[in-house]
Parts: structure tokens; C-alpha cells; sequence
């Protein structure tokens, strides 16, 4: 039987740009406009901040595990092609369905972010031309518009180049990170860096236990987007193995923006009288982080933290479009999605059929409205969950039957174990009543149709791809790297055959 096409992706990505890529998929609006949400959840700043740092220890852990996978299998897909080659094919297209969802609701996520920004800085002004009501949620043409003009925007500097996308990314994270250290050395240096203002540090409506769980329970939502960095692994222009760092300097660094841009918010004044600000109406404030730093720089404190939000919302566009078009572009070379998802663009090098699919699909989105929206990236983090388990499960069974069982690699198996645990932990404080992040009944609503149609199109599916032989799908999921991993731990016997191998030929000469 002739072997399938398999075609590939261009090595383009710096590890610069990699790591561009999941900082800036990591730090959402979110960290720039939720910081006094979040610390009202918590109950105070203390278990706020450690609520961050040990989320990041998690996920630093769940990331070994991913960081030992790409430095096997340096193939687009992340996650998909690691369950894979742990659990086989229906395994893969699970996850590799759950996943997409999840990536392809952050784009529009982070698209329908750009009227609420607006909304704080010109009120009125996009709010024009009223369509309906969705949810309690009015939905204007002229927000409407102003998402969908962006959600093209960046389709199209993804179809143009991954290279030239790369770069711009790493400009727009190195914009935003100089805005949030402005923002702290602003607050520092004007005088209103109040340590006093911290207190009460915890206990606020709350135990710190309570406080801090309720935080840890953000940590798949708050640091999703050290994953891009597998999605992207076959056009890397470097040795898979830095990406190791890639993804440790990634988490740290979302961590510590985390921390700095909640302290500056809650800092400034008594945190407990911030998240009660009211403007001269009376309305509830909706922007303290921004009220703060207008309080403590003036105008240029707002313009930078300003800067901030925008560079937070392109780079999540950005980084999310780029691993949903490849986890599409991998399914399908697989064939496991129509063939036409599997094509290169002659002239650019990106799958074009994939990224047009995706802003078509991302589109769609913002008539919807943005509670409809956060009822489905909700629900997706539970794929999420879904990619953690299967990339550390996959790590541990690759570590326990190929790799020396040395120090090091039982060291590797615990971690890759640990992972398994935190993931089935992440997907218990989802979906276990009385969890702070339980999901919704519209949640679950949307999760039951979503598994409904993914149910429906893989058995449509399965008729294409069922006879393919495992060589085959080997090739085209994993690509010709499993001949180079090294089955260390076999390597006794393999120097047996070999030498049996070059018995045999050399009797065959004489």
C-alpha cells in the first residue's frame, strides 16, 4: 500500500517567539481588569498571591511533563499526538476534539474583550445599533463589528506568515510586560505603594483556606497557554529540548505579572474601601485597576495600564489562533478531519484552509454575546483538563517503558504521575458540586452538546481513518521521530540484533 502525503510545517518559530507566544496566550485581559474580583474571591491579597504562586508550582509541574513529550515528539498537534501515542487513536480524537473547542472560544474570548475595554475608555460610543438581548446581554452592532474587524485582522496576519506572526508577537509581549513594570515603578515611585493598605490580608467574607482554594481553582483558566508552546513544536528553528525553559520561564513570568498587577490595585488605597469604589453617580467602579493607577499617575498611569490590556487581548488572539489552526491542521492530517484541513499554503507555509476556518468560526462568536461565551470557555476548560491528563499519563508510560530507570527518570515518572493527579484534581474542582469552580448548568448544557457532536463526527469520521494501519497513523501523527528516540532501556538487546544483523551481512558478502 502506497504511504499517505504527509505534509509539513515550516521551521520558522525563534524560541523567542515560542515563549512570546505562551506569555502572551497566558496574560489575558483579565490580569489588567479582574484583579479586584479576584482579590474579593480570595478574601484578601495574602491567599490572592499565593493562590498565584503555588497555581504556577502546579502548572509548573503539569509543564515537565509536556516540556519531556515535545523533546520526543517535536510534531504539531501537542497534546493530541501525546495522547496518541499513549492511548491510541479514539484517545487522540477526544482530546484533540475537547481541545479545540477550548482554543478556538478563547480567540473569540479575547475578541469580545475589546468592546468591553472600550466601553470603560469611550462609553457610548460602540454601543450603536442594538441587534437583541441574549442572556441578559445587549448586543450592538457596533460591538459587534469592532470584535469581528479584529478576529479578521489577526486571520490574516496568521495566514500571511508564522514567522512574521511570531515576531509581532514577541513585540506585543515585550510592550506589555514594559507597561506592567511602569505601572509598578509609577505606584512606587509617586508615593502611593501603601503596605498598610494590604490589610486585613485575609479573612474578608472568608477563611484563608477557603480564599486560597478558590483561587487555586483558577489556575488551569489563569495559566492555559503554556500548552501553545507543543502546538507550534514542528516549526521550531531550535532543539525541541530548550522548550523545557521556554515553558518554566513562561509560568514564572505569568505569575509574577499576576501578582504585580493585583498589588498595584490593591495597594494604592485600603483594598477593602477599593472594591467598594462607586463613580460621582453612584454606579459601581467596573475598572478599579484602572481607577487606581489614575489615582496614583494621573492620566499616564491609565494610558500605560491601557497599553497593557490591548497588548494582553492581541497576544491571546494572536497565540490562540495560531495552536487552534495547528490542533485542526494535525486532526486532519491524521485523518481524522477533512483532508482539505491537512493543506500548506505554497507561498506562506501556513495552513490556510485551517486559520480561514478558525476566523470564520471565531466570526460567528461575538453575535452571541460574552456571557454566552464565558458559559462556553467554562466548559472548556474542561478539555483543558482533558489535555493535561493525557500529555502526563503519556509521559509516564513513555518513561516507564523506554527510558533507563535511572535516578533521574524515576524522579521524571513521579512528576509525570503528579500531573496525571493534578489534572483528575483540576477536572474534580470542575465538575464536583460545591467546588469554587463549578461549573454552571448552562456549563454543562453546552459541555453535554458539544460531547454530542463530537460523539456524532467521530463516528462519521472513524470510517476514514479506521482502516489505516498503525504504521501508517504513526507517520502521520508522529512523523518519522519515533525512530529516534532511543528505547535506552532496551539498548542491551538492540546491540544484539544489530550485531546479528552485521553477522549476517557480512556472511551474505563471502
Amino acid at each position: 500500500m502506497k504511504r499517505s502525503e504527509r505534509t509539513e510545517l515550516k521551521k520558522s518559530l525563534s524560541p523567542a517567539a515560542i515563549w512570546a507566544v505562551a506569555l502572551g496566550s497566558i496574560i489575558g485581559w483579565g490580569c489588567f481588569i479582574q484583579g479586584a474580583n479576584w482579590t474579593a474571591r480570595a478574601g484578601g491579597p495574602l491567599p490572592l498571591m499565593i493562590g498565584f504562586v503555588v497555581g504556577g508550582i502546579l502548572m509548573s509541574i503539569v509543564g515537565k511533563s509536556y516540556s519531556y513529550m515535545i523533546a520526543k515528539f517535536p510534531v504539531a498537534g501537542g497534546e493530541f499526538a501525546y495522547a496518541y501515542q499513549g492511548y491510541g487513536r479514539t484517545a487522540s480524537f477526544i482530546c484533540g476534539w475537547m481541545l479545540s473547542l477550548g482554543y478556538l472560544s478563547i480567540v473569540a474570548l479575547n475578541a469580545t474583550a475589546l468592546p468591553v475595554l472600550a466601553g470603560y475608555l469611550f462609553p457610548g460610543v460602540f454601543n450603536q445599533g442594538f441587534l437583541y438581548t441574549i442572556a441578559g446581554y445587549d448586543i450592538y452592532a457596533g460591538e459587534v463589528a469592532l470584535s469581528v474587524f479584529f478576529i479578521i485582522l489577526f486571520g490574516a496576519l496568521n495566514y500571511f506568515g508564522a514567522k512574521s506572526v511570531g515576531n509581532m508577537q514577541l513585540t506585543m509581549v515585550l510592550i506589555m510586560c514594559a507597561a506592567v513594570a511602569i505601572s509598578l515603578i509609577g505606584v512606587v515611585g509617586t508615593g502611593h505603594f501603601h503596605v498598610e493598605n494590604l490589610l486585613p490580608a485575609y479573612g474578608e467574607g472568608k477563611s484563608f483556606l477557603a480564599g486560597f482554594v478558590s483561587i487555586l481553582a483558577l489556575a488551569p483558566f489563569l495559566y492555559v497557554g503554556f500548552d501553545c508552546i507543543p502546538q507550534a513544536a514542528e516549526e521550531y528553528n531550535f532543539p525541541p529540548q530548550k522548550a523545557k525553559i521556554l515553558i518554566s520561564s513562561a509560568l514564572f513570568a505569568g505569575a509574577v505579572t499576576y501578582a504585580i498587577m493585583a498589588l498595584v490595585t490593591d495597594v494604592v488605597m485600603p483594598w477593602t474601601d477599593m472594591i467598594q469604589l462607586t463613580t460621582p453617580t453612584g454606579a459601581p467602579i467596573k475598572w478599579h485597576t484602572g481607577a487606581m493607577l489614575d489615582m496614583a499617575m494621573g492620566t499616564a498611569g491609565v494610558a500605560f495600564v491601557v497599553i497593557a490590556v490591548c497588548m494582553g487581548i492581541f497576544t491571546g488572539l494572536n497565540g490562540f489562533f495560531m495552536t487552534s489552526s495547528r490542533l485542526i491542521f494535525c486532526m486532519a492530517r491524521a485523518k481524522m478531519l477533512p483532508k482539505v484541513f491537512a493543506k500548506i499554503h505554497p507561498k506562506y507555509n501556513t495552513p490556510g484552509t485551517c486559520i480561514i476556518f478558525t476566523t470564520l468560526v471565531c466570526v460567528i462568536c461575538p453575535f452571541f454575546g460574552r456571557e454566552v461565551l464565558n458559559w462556553v470557555v467554562d466548559m472548556c476548560s474542561v478539555g483543558t483538563a482533558f489535555g493535561y491528563f493525557f500529555t502526563c499519563a503519556g509521559a509516564y508510560i513513555l518513561i516507564k517503558q523506554y527510558d533507563v530507570p535511572d535516578d533521574v527518570n524515576r524522579i521524571s515518572k513521579t512528576t509525570a504521575m503528579a500531573g496525571c493527579l493534578i489534572s483528575i484534581a483540576i477536572l474534580g474542582l470542575l465538575i464536583i458540586p460545591g467546588s469554587p469552580a463549578f461549573m454552571s448548568v448552562q456549563s454543562f448544557i453546552a459541555l453535554g452538546i458539544w460531547v454530542f457532536l463530537g460523539f456524532s463526527f467521530f463516528a462519521y469520521s472513524r470510517r476514514n481513518f479506521k482502516n489505516v494501519s498503525k504504521r501508517e497513523m504513526d507517520y502521520l501523527i508522529l512523523g518519522n521521530v519515533q525512530v529516534r528516540m532511543g528505547l535506552r532501556k532496551n539498548r542491551k538487546q538492540e546491540d544484539r540484533v544489530v550485531g546479528h544483523l552485521v553477522e549476517c551481512r557480512n556472511h551474505g558478502s563471502h
